[in-house]
């Protein structure tokens, strides 16, 4: 006998062609009802351990046509109501087709090659450790600034690749100017990302500490290690489902913290074309399919609440670090610290 999470897990995993699942330790991880979730890898292998077979489960194209069948034969008795779930169509809201599997992908090998290469070859032009130097305000300015640049530099590198993809649809000639600006508030999601990788082994600013905190606060540089830290052990160890986020937060293009101005003009409330927004509905679709396939319809909620939570308290953080450089007397010397020319 199995208890349903297992099966469920089962069921999702064992007929799973298109994801290798790989154990961060040595294969060996214990696997018990509180650590189920920490390593896939040897959950999956535990399952084929207890004598559980793929064959005994009925395949998802049996158990559509099953739902499908039971689905006409309620028709004529309960009336239909509209949810969000409808929106999609009743075979998309089964599984991931082979186009979306292959959108997966791309996104996957873009990421590593341009995102987690280009981090690392930035080592060697802007390092992890500062050089030794005077201490000048000056220099320690441009460190920073070079930190940020080193961290945003990579997204933008990676949403550019995402953007020409022909299933999007998009033009990076076109449609990227609506989304540049936003990058920067994408640091926290895909620094825990590089980090949960092993790609960044400490904190961003590990060895900058000092110089954050005498421009900030030590309560500001706290709160944002503890959000590194949440986005980082909400999610299970997934291949995919951060690095989705971070595309579909890309091309939001209105996720910047909203600031009082004195002033406005025009072009703080042009409109988004309407293309960014139908590429940014599909790939949320993908990753709403994805992630019912991965953890299930509750777990998938519960981590899409959690994600959202601490994303917004991020934006949080942001807003008062915009006010806090906005409120010196030399916040002129920052503007390019805020500002990325990317």
């Amino acid at each position: 006998m199995t208890c349903l999470s297992w099966k469920a897990f089962f069921r999702r995993n064992a007929y799973n062609d298109h994801l290798i699942f790989t154990c961060r330790i040595s294969s060996s991880c214990e696997i018990t009802s509180t650590t189920r979730r920490h390593c896939s890898a040897c959950r999956l292998k535990k399952c084929f351990q207890q004598g559980m077979k793929k064959e005994l489960i009925r395949s998802l194209v049996a158990i559509s046509h099953a739902s499908s069948a039971a689905v006409t034969n309620r028709l004529p008795y309960h009336s239909i109501r509209s949810t969000t779930i409808d929106l999609l169509s009743e075979h998309d809201q089964l599984s991931l087709s082979f186009d979306d599997w292959n959108f997966l992908t791309n996104i996957r090998t873009s990421y590593e090659q341009h995102c987690i290469q280009k981090f690392i070859e930035s080592h060697e032009t802007i390092p992890l450790i500062p050089p030794k130097q005077p201490y000048r305000s000056r220099l320690k300015l441009q460190r920073l600034i070079d930190l940020k640049y080193k961290y945003t530099f990579i997204i933008a590198s990676f949403i550019k690749h995402i953007l020409q993809l022909d299933s999007l649809q998009l033009s990076l000639e076109d449609d990227y100017h609506y989304i540049k600006d936003s990058f920067s508030c994408l640091l926290s999601v895909n620094t825990s990302e590089l980090m949960k990788l092993k790609v960044l082994e400490n904190l961003p600013w590990e060895h900058d500490q000092l110089v954050l905190e005498y421009i900030f606060s030590e309560e500001i540089i706290y709160r944002l290690g503890k959000i590194l830290t949440t986005f980082q052990t909400l999610s299970p160890n997934d291949p995919l489902i951060m690095k989705q986020f971070v595309v579909i937060l890309a091309l939001s293009s209105r996720i910047s913290p909203l600031l009082v101005k004195e002033q406005y003009n025009s072009k703080d409330f042009d409109p988004v074309p309407k293309n960014l927004l139908s590429s940014q509905n599909y790939c949320l679709t993908i990753l709403w399919k994805y992630m019912i396939y991965r953890l299930g319809y509750n777990d998938a909620v519960i981590f899409s609440v959690r994600f959202i939570q601490n994303f917004l308290h991020r934006q949080v953080i942001e807003a008062e670090m915009i006010e806090i450089i906005q409120n010196r007397d030399d916040h002129g010397q920052f503007g390019q610290l805020m500002q990325m020319n990317l």
